[in-house]
């Protein structure tokens, strides 16, 4: 029989699989903490599951890849999907053949000399192992091993023999294991034979006396029925102390999102992406299959459908009938329902359904069922007939029609559309899916009422008497669709709604009709990045003046005011006040409340931030006060928006936290969790980065991106938790999230608040990726690109941070004409709040040539004008003290090192020294993995230069140091100190950190090469 696997080898050659690893760091990170562990000497096994398609061999791969790489042995060996009388051994007899294959029969033999036994039982899994042993005649690895181990000779029982076997594999293993780690791998364990598990069973109960040795034991969790004979052995291996077991979780909508787009080479479409993620739900494999497709797969592709079919073609033909009916169901089906349109009674269908949960392909809910996966029940779907087709949905539709309490409350209608739809009742479809969008609108299901909203435009010249079927013109119709797209998040299809309607419309006879439109369209065009041009807004504005219509104009000059943070010009104040008084004359709670905020902004300015005891911010207190009255929530959460912005900007990180923390929870709550909410995660991701919190910050922007929220809102996710991997080391990821967010962004105009932030993650991954002269290039085309004197500065300093640390490092005229851009702009940039101020001194720091009035030295008058090493010393511990005074740890290290480095220059090494000291602990608490090697080196540096009394190391560190260097483990280092085995990892951890030091051995050179040993005796 073919190994299945074969099949998906195939598929994944033909089809393009990831040439990146994505959405499997975790379970990487526990299979290389498992390798150390062995290291360490102590026994590790991994036994890790996951439906078909999730990555097991994926993640197997690139493991023993890294493994190879770092010197260990890997014998993998894979069980064949051959039944329980199958071939014995198979996947340990694999990984005898590799073995010979890379070490040839006379080592093997080599390592059995004086086992006797051990080489002629292992000869019996593969003969190929007798020729190491042998003259060339036959029997003579036979005789050879009755003469190393004479009393062997006899017969054995099969329990003997058996045995023999075992150990003859153990003792294999043990002296491999000598040599070097050894990492021993079963795949596919579900179709492992008796013999396999027993042996496999009795490896890992013997781990530890072979040492050296790690296990890791594939297996797909879904072909597990309840009497699978892997179950028993599994959950007694899981109770044994040093087996982890694990299982593979579907990729996040942000995972799978990223996987798309490393298969494409671009961001996917955003109907694609969500199409894909909800077919596939999260499913390596099935996700690169109907990537494939190009989004033209609207059956499942018949190579996956062979895969996902293999478990129904094997259930009884009358289990199979009863999947046909279900599979028309949407989500769980109740077994009630199911009775209605099957005609089963209750026990025939009970009876027919048990096969089916048993075999894992459906799964019990509640009262009732569901696939298992959502592709399953589209592959078994398609099996259906034409009439049966329509037949089924009709009864699903008149079931529910007859008793609405065969479906969740609230869901009726809902799926009465969706089933008359399928069933190509047209009339019944929109009727349904008008009623359905209602219901879809007051349960805050936004993506849904789209959805329906879409299907009744879609039906329109399809039913005669729509508008009268409905009560409601086309037009209407197109206006719910724009509002629905706006609040799922979908500026596209809005646009595309807001167009058409506009076609359909005389602003002669329609004037407010048409002024409305034309504001969403103004709207979407800027949320879609295509300009911020106000023609749309002053054309509705001439339209609707306020004899025409108060409240329309009020909402038009909401509008126009909203666009305040931009610029200073004196008309948005105007406009603003204009809009607070028609607002307060309405007796408008809501539009006062905006009103307000926009003032706030219009205070704030092109700066974008204000202190929490600013103007601006009293002015968004009592626009919070206003909007409470009120009825709508959409003006709270733009002042939560607005609040956290203007908060960050100012330094407030910690109260920015808190604001966001608030207004996420609140958007959940009224369904806007992937809009406002996901847009307020990058205003709490943002301060979590400053505050050093970064595993928090990565947690945000994981859950919001797995939202799959606005493309825009996805780049200033994309941003963050790029900049965040680049400081930890992560350069791949950091760049793909770069690439990713440049794809979204290549199209649409310019914005600073999101360009900038991309220009500089750009500039440095270019910097550690390719070097300073790469950097450079980058640098210089986004100032072509991007008009930074004219951008808030708060985008605009850290841009010219970067570039310069660029330019300061690269030779050439490129790099100086970059500089003299540099300092012009800087000179142009405006200054406000501490955060910008640490900025500017950031700069002052890196560039010579820069203007330094301003920047005091400690203790002393600022000395204007003051060029060279000396001026930028004082700018870079200026900037240090400024970072730390606003809380910003990782800049501060930064600024630290920069000013550490002049100091070296200077030879002032003692300076450098102790700067270096303070800058190492931060680093390190940081996790910042790539600075903390810069700040090793450079401490090694400071000692050569007269400071190598203290090379960062505390005496305990260099007690374990000493250890380290002297080959003990861990747990040696431990009982040597009297603490704990896991304190001693921490140490260890601390030194290779300080050190720049990749491995124990290198940490142990260094200490030699720095005579930090011979500082205990001192």
């Amino acid at each position: 029989m073919t190994d299945p696997r074969e099949i998906i080898d195939l598929v994944m050659s033909r089809r393009g699989a990831s040439p990146v690893l994505v959405g499997r760091a975790a379970q990487m990170s526990a299979l290389e903490a498992a390798l150390e562990t062995v290291r360490q000497g102590e026994p590790a096994a991994v036994l890790i599951g996951g439906e078909a398609g999730m990555g097991k061999t994926r993640l197997i791969s690139e493991f023993t890849a890294a493994a190879r790489g770092a010197g260990v042995r890997v014998l993998t060996g894979a069980c064949l999907e051959l039944g329980a009388d199958g071939l014995p051994y198979s996947p340990f007899t694999a990984m005898l053949r590799d073995l010979v294959r890379e070490a040839d029969p006379n080592e093997i033999a080599g390592l059995l000399r004086g086992s006797g036994r051990a080489a002629r039982e292992l000869a019996r899994l593969l003969p190929e192992l007798a020729a190491g042993r042998s003259s060339g005649a036959p029997g003579a690895a036979a005789g050879a091993a009755e003469q190393d181990d004479p009393g062997y000779a006899g017969a054995v029982t099969a329990g003997e023999a058996r045995a023999h076997l075992f150990e003859g594999f153990l003792t294999l293993l043990e002296r491999l294991a000598a040599q070097r780690p050894l990492a021993l791998i079963i795949e596919d364990a579900h179709w492992a034979d008796r013999s396999s598990r027993d042996l496999l069973a009795f490896l890992i109960g013997y781990q530890r006396a072979v040492g050296n040795l790690l296990v890791i034991v594939t297996f797909r969790s879904d072909e597990l029925h309840r009497t699978h004979p892997l179950r028993p052995l599994l959950a007694e291996l899981a109770r044994v102390d040093w087996v982890d077991k694990t299982e593979l979780p579907p990729l996040t909508r942000g995972q799978a999102e990223e996987l798309a787009a490393v298969v494409l080479g671009h961001a996917a479409d955003r109907a694609i992406a969500d199409a894909i993620y909800e077919r596939a739900q999260g499913n390596p494999l099935f996700t690169e299959e109907l990537l494939a497709c190009a989004g033209e797969c609207d059956a499942v592709p018949d190579t996956l459908a062979d895969l996902l079919l293999q478990a129904v073609r094997r259930l009884p033909e009358d289990t199979q009938e009863v999947l046909r009916v279900a599979s028309a169901g949407s989500g769980t089906t109740s077994d009630v329902l199911l009775t209605q349109v099957t005609g089963l009674d209750a026990g025939n269908l009970t009876a027919a359904i048990r096969p089916a949960v048993a075999a894992n392909v459906l799964v019990t809910s509640g009262d009732g069922y569901s696939f298992r996966h959502a592709l399953i029940q589209e592959a078994v779907h398609a099996d259906l007939l034409p009439g049966e087709h329509a037949a089924v949905h009709t009864r699903f539709a008149r079931a529910i029609d007859a008793d609405p309490a065969l479906v969740s409350p609230g869901r009726a209608e809902i799926e009465k559309a969706h089933h008359w739809y399928s069933a190509h009742n047209t009339t019944g479809a929109l009727a349904g899916s008008w009623q359905a969008s209602v219901q879809a609108s007051t349960a805050v299901a936004h993506a849904e009422r789209l959805m329906l909203l879409d299907r009744v435009l879609e039906l329109w010249e399809q039913v005669p008497d729509a508008a009268t079927q409905i009560s409601a013109d086309h037009v209407r119709v197109l206006e719910e669709a724009a509002a629905s797209a706006r609040d799922a998040g979908d500026a596209q299809r809005g646009l595309a709604y807001v167009e058409l309607a506009l076609t359909e419309l005389d602003e002669a006879t329609e004037p407010v009709r048409v002024a409305l439109l034309l504001r969403q369209r103004f709207t979407f065009r800027k949320e879609l990045g295509l300009g911020r041009s106000e023609a749309d807004l002053q054309r509705a504005l001439a339209l609707v003046p306020e004899d025409v219509s108060r409240s329309a104009r009020t909402e038009l000059l909401l509008t126009v005011g909203h666009c305040s943070s931009h610029s200073d010009l004196p008309q948005y104040r105007l406009w603003a006040t204009e809009a607070l008084r028609l607002a307060r004359a309405e007796g408008n709670l809501d539009a006062e409340a905006q009103a307000l905020a926009n003032l706030a902004m219009v205070e704030a300015g092109p700066s974008q931030l204000a202190t929490s005891d600013s103007e601006p911010f009293r002015l968004l207190t009592q626009a919070r006060q206003v909007a409470q009255q009120g009825s709508a929530y959409h003006p709270t959460i733009k002042l939560m928006i607005l609040e956290t912005h203007l908060l960050c900007g100012a330094g407030e990180f910690e109260r920015a936290t808190q604001a966001a923390r608030r207004g996420i929870a609140d958007a959940e709550r009224h369904g806007l969790a992937r809009t406002s909410g996901a847009f307020l995660a990058i205003n709490l991701a943002e301060p979590l980065w400053y505050l050093g919190r970064w595993d928090e910050a990565v947690e945000v922007t994981g859950r919001a991106l797995d939202l799959a929220p606005p493309p825009r809102t996805r780049v200033g996710l994309w941003v963050v938790s790029g900049a965040i991997a680049l400081a930890r080391g992560d350069l791949a990821v950091a760049a793909r999230r770069a690439a990713a967010s440049r794809a979204v962004l290549a199209d649409r105009g310019y914005d600073d608040q999101h360009h900038l932030p991309l220009a500089k993650l750009d500039i440095d991954v270019a910097l550690a990726a390719k070097g300073p002269g790469s950097a450079v290039a980058v640098a210089i085309e986004a100032l072509q690109q991007y008009d930074v004197s004219m951008s808030s500065p708060r985008y605009g300093w850290p841009l010219l941070v970067s570039a310069a640390r660029a330019a300061m490092q690269a030779p050439g005229e490129d790099a100086a004409v970059l500089l003299d851009q540099l300092r012009t702009l800087a000179e142009k940039l405006d200054v406000r709040g501490p955060v910008q101020r640490a900025w500017q001194l950031s700069y002052a720091a890196l560039d010579p040539g820069a203007s330094l009035e301003a920047v005091p030295a400690p203790g002393t008058a600022p000395d204007p004008g003051t060029p060279g090493e000396g001026g930028r010393l004082v700018a870079a511990d200026a900037a240090a003290a400024a970072w730390e005074a606003v809380g910003q740890p990782y800049e501060a290290v930064v600024a630290m090192t920069c000013a550490a480095r002049i100091a070296l220059a200077e030879r002032a090494g003692h300076g450098a020294a102790a700067r270096l000291r303070r800058a190492a602990a931060i680093a390190q608490r940081l996790g910042a993995g790539p600075l903390a090697v810069q700040i090793a080196d450079l401490i090694r540096r400071a000692g050569s230069d007269g400071d190598a009394d203290d090379p960062g190391l505390t005496s305990r560190e260099l007690e374990v140091l000493r250890l380290v260097a002297a080959g003990q483990s861990n747990r040696e280092i431990a009982a040597a100190l009297v603490i704990s085995p896991k304190t001693a990892s921490v140490h260890v951890s601390n030194i290779l950190a300080k050190l720049g030091a990749a491995t124990r051995t290198e940490a142990a050179v260094k200490a030699h090469e720095l005579g930090l040993l011979g500082l205990l005796t001192r």
